[in-house]
C-alpha cells in the first residue's frame, strides 16, 4: 500500500467513523482486497471497530477467503462500513 493510500485511509476513518454510535453494538468494517502488501487499512482502522479482511487468497491480513467473487459470505445488513484501497 502506498503511503498516500494509508494517509487517505486514516483521513477516511477520522472523518466518517465518528458518525457511528458504537455504544449499542460493535461497528463492523470490511475491507475488500485486504491482503497486506506493504501495509493495510487494518493498520489505521480505529481499535474499537471490528475489522474483517476479505480477499481471494489466504494471506497476511485476510480473515475470509472468497470462493465466489460475486458473493460475499456475509449476512445482509451485517456490515456498517465497507472499504477498499489499492487492490486494483
Amino acid at each position: 500500500m502506498h503511503t498516500s493510500a494509508m494517509k487517505n485511509g486514516r483521513k477516511f476513518f477520522d472523518c466518517y467513523v465518528s458518525g457511528f454510535d458504537s455504544s449499542e453494538s460493535q461497528v463492523i468494517v470490511v475491507e475488500i482486497g485486504s491482503q497486506d502488501v506493504n501495509g493495510s487499512l487494518r493498520d489505521v482502522c480505529p481499535p474499537h471497530l471490528k475489522y474483517i479482511g476479505i480477499d481471494f487468497v489466504r494471506a497476511k491480513n485476510v480473515d475470509i477467503v472468497l470462493q465466489d467473487p460475486y458473493k460475499l459470505p456475509l449476512d445482509n445488513d451485517s456490515i456498517d462500513i465497507i472499504v477498499s484501497s489499492s487492490c486494483f
